[in-house]
């Protein structure tokens, strides 16, 4: 995670060091403690980004897994004598355009769209997933991880088979539904669903009759 948001910090020194502007280079006009300020500010800023997301790929790796899947889709520029400085900085300068405009739709779509095409999205929120870190192709997690957002506990009697995608809220053991009886830790076995409200944010759902 460390290496990820220095990768994505890197631009900024790659510029200060490389950049000419109309009046010299950029390390001549700008000095360098003002360059660590914006590397400080912009790291504090990706750790706050990726609190939270823990199991969950940091949202810092996500967009460096972009970058540098960019930097591949531009690297035939350099065959055509592009220099490496113009053909580093658009492949990063297009991972923020995505970004920035991906933020736009997504804030849009959180209070007029997402909320209304499913009841229950409020509460995967809740949950700690995002309709764009946990759908993007640069996410390597799990599909259980992004669903669920929990690492599975160390199963040593029974391992239940791939298809159980849901999870127990006490101890995260794989479960064949969303309601009833763990059959790791036995939670729910006493009526007590506190675990699934602090969770989800609503009772369990209840078995068809």
């Amino acid at each position: 995670m460390l290496v990820a948001r220095l990768f994505l910090i890197s631009p900024l020194w790659v510029a200060y060091r490389f950049h000419e502007t109309y009046h010299g280079p950029l390390h001549e006009e700008m000095s360098f403690s003002t360059l660590l300020i914006m590397s400080v500010v912009w790291y504090l800023i990706l750790c706050w980004w990726d609190s939270g997301r823990a199991p969950r790929s940091a949202i810092s790796v996500i967009i460096r897994n972009m970058a540098l899947a960019y930097c591949v889709v531009w690297s035939f520029l350099l065959l055509f004598g592009a220099g490496w400085f113009f053909w580093y900085m658009i492949s990063h300068v297009t991972v923020w355009v995505i970004l920035f405009w991906q933020m736009v739709v997504h804030t849009i779509a959180h209070y007029y769209l997402y909320p209304f095409a499913d009841p229950n999205y409020y509460s995967v929120r809740k949950a700690g997933w995002h309709p764009f870190w946990d759908v993007t192709p640069f996410n390597f997690d799990s599909e259980l991880i992004k669903d669920g957002g929990f690492e599975e506990p160390e199963y040593t009697r029974f391992v239940p088979p791939t298809h159980w995608l849901n999870q127990c809220p006490v101890c995260w053991a794989r479960q064949q539904t969303n309601f009833g009886v763990c059959w790791n830790c036995n939670y729910g076995a006493d009526g007590d669903d506190t675990a699934y409200r602090e969770r989800w944010g609503r009772p369990p759902p209840r078995p068809s009759r």
